[in-house]
């Protein structure tokens, strides 16, 4: 019972940070923010790069494009600019993971607004921290609940 009870703990306490963190979205001016590898989302929240891409997936899972919910379609890894900043190498914590990936690589991920054929390509550096916005075209909706996997 009580590793029920701390399990629920952390899992509301994980629910009311993320809240936070998308309290304040605003939608950006720029065009190319979060559709370029140049200019990508700055999602780095969390001192660990796991729960940052777990957190890009709500992320994605809360927008729509032209009032369609997405669908996901493929996550990749690409190269980061050279200047762009990056995180420190970091030593693994626990079970061999590193809670940096030494800030060398960006997350592409490809969605698809559900009835369209349109492709639509995010870029997310998970290891900075930065002013979290609204990629042009899209809204976001908190309350949402899209099974980005459909």
């Amino acid at each position: 019972m009580r590793r029920i009870i701390i399990i629920l703990s952390v899992f509301l306490l994980g629910c009311t940070s993320t809240k936070k963190v998308f309290s304040s979205l605003e939608k950006s001016v720029e065009d190319n923010y979060g559709y370029s590898i140049n200019n990508p989302i700055l999602i780095g929240e969390f001192s660990n790069w796991q729960k940052n891409a777990d957190l890009s997936l709500f992320y994605i899972s809360k927008l729509t494009y032209n009032q369609r919910p997405l669908q996901y379609i493929l996550h990749a890894t690409v190269e980061k600019p050279m200047n762009q900043p990056r995180k420190k190498k970091s030593i693994p914590l626990r079970f061999g993971v590193p809670s940096s990936l030494e800030g060398k690589f960006l997350d592409l991920y490809v969605v698809v607004p559900i009835g369209t054929t349109d492709t639509l390509k995010l870029y997310f550096d998970e290891e900075i921290k930065g002013t979290l916005k609204i990629p042009k075209g899209f809204e976001f909706d908190i309350n949402q609940s899209n099974n980005i996997y459909r």
